[in-house]
């Protein structure tokens, strides 16, 4: 790293470096920040606020990336386009050389992710040390505020354990997913005690239920309960969207409805619930679940030159929410940990909600797979699947080895792959001195 690409970098995150981490993590460079300010203004205790919205603006950006590469490789969403370095995600065969490592979150077709994560994990960490570091006499609402922070922080820190194979914190050592998740826990166990101190309803909700869901990635089921249960009724915190600027737009909108880069996958085109007819036994029936809402638009040719394309009806316009924590996902939580009749009741909740016929199962193994199903239907391209893919193990389609794409009059190439993760990308790599360039990307 050069001192005049340090300098951009300071200016262009507007964080403060300390003089021991003078090599902060190259593939965080030339990064584009909601708000360009000299790093020094962001040392002053009156941007605080300013500091914090920063990390939550960073956040919301790589998050979007995520539920659209994401949804790429978890077999949501089908590449639409002639961009062979696309095909990769879609293909499950994602390279440690690929853009999703070194690009930015709004880099049109070439979305970036690790750099956005490891921004905004940044961001918000840096946020909170320098709140931790004041007084409250310095810095009004200073304890929401590093409850903020932290989540922020443990949220990015989430994703990077769900998606991908490992990952380094401010130049540190290669760590794999649980240690990210260890991580991750810490964060929101700080927004835990801070939002509580600062009677920040919200926040609370929003770091009780990442820690419920990082604790379920952990296999912690006692501590994920406990967490999931102190959630109350009607509870949704989400990432906000705009068209303001392209930093600000919902990419799965942006991907799929303003341009066709990609289209809906297939077993998601129509999403049906199976069910048991309660009045004829043995017959089964089955009605289109509306959470997963597609449409198919025949006069779209998409950039891949095929002719109709399936887009996405949950997100309305560029500028919609996408949830980030919800009561439904601690439901869903509750209902995986404590299965039987306390799954049934909340699964058919959800179903009364939407209009859906009721579940009805004992069977213990009946009922998780209800529940994966319905964490399918609840967190249709919201940044879940990706995570769920590799917790449950989920089978792949179209199954590995298969040629891709299957459409026989679209060529790109290629067969379908094992890929479940994203690599440790090149740009990490390369240029971290704590990680070996020889040491395996891959999972």
């Amino acid at each position: 790293m050069t001192r005049s690409s340090l300098r951009r970098f300071r200016l262009t995150l507007a964080v403060t470096l300390l003089a021991g981490a003078a090599l902060a993590c190259d593939s965080l460079l030339n990064v584009q920040a909601p708000s360009r300010v000299p790093a020094s203004v962001l040392d002053d205790p009156a941007n605080a606020e300013l500091a914090v919205n920063g990390a939550q603006a960073d956040f919301e950006c790589a998050y979007t990336s995520y539920a659209a590469l994401g949804g790429m490789l978890a077999g949501e969403l089908e590449d639409a386009t002639l961009s062979a370095g696309r095909w990769d995600y879609d293909r499950r065969t994602v390279t440690s050389g690929d853009a999703y490592g070194p690009n930015q979150c709004n880099d049109g077709s070439f979305l970036g992710l690790y750099t956005p994560l490891s921004v905004a994990r940044f961001q918000a960490d840096n946020a909170a040390s320098h709140l931790q570091g004041w007084t409250d006499a310095q810095v009004t609402d200073r304890h929401m505020l590093i409850a903020k922070a932290s989540a922020y922080a443990g949220y990015s820190l989430v994703l990077l354990g769900e998606g991908f194979c490992s990952a380094a914190i401010d130049v540190g050592p290669q760590l794999m997913p649980n240690q990210l998740l260890d991580s991750a826990e810490a964060r929101f166990s700080t927004a835990v005690t801070e939002a509580t101190t600062a009677n920040a309803t919200d926040l609370l909700n929003l770091a009780l239920v990442g820690r419920a869901r990082t604790r379920l990635d952990l296999a912690n089921s006692t501590g994920a309960l406990a967490d999931a249960q102190l959630v109350p009724a009607g509870f949704e915190y989400d990432a906000t969207y705009s068209s303001s600027n392209l930093r600000r737009e919902n990419l799965i909108f942006q991907q799929l409805n303003k341009f066709p880069f990609n289209t809906i996958a297939v077993p998601y085109r129509k999403f049906m619930y199976v069910f048991a007819d309660t009045v004829t036994p043995g017959k089964v029936d089955s009605v289109p679940d509306p959470r997963v809402a597609v449409q198919f638009n025949a006069a779209t040719t998409m950039f891949d030159n095929r002719h109709g394309q399936y887009v996405q009806l949950k997100y309305a316009t560029i500028a919609s929410p996408i949830p980030l924590a919800t009561t439904t996902e601690a439901q869903l939580i509750i209902a995986e940990i404590q299965g039987g009749p306390t799954a049934v009741n909340i699964i058919n909740a959800l179903h009364a909600a939407v209009g859906l016929p009721a579940f009805h199962a004992t069977d213990p193994d009946s009922i998780r797979q209800q529940v994966i199903y319905e964490r399918a239907a609840e967190f249709f391209l919201d940044g879940h699947h990706l995570g769920d893919v590799n917790r449950f193990n989920l089978t792949l389609f179209p199954a590995a080895g298969t040629p891709y794409p299957v459409d026989a009059a679209n060529p790109k190439g290629g067969f379908y792959g094992v890929g479940r993760r994203f690599p440790l990308p090149d740009k990490e790599r390369f240029n971290n001195p704590n990680i070996p360039s020889t040491v395996n990307p891959g999972c």
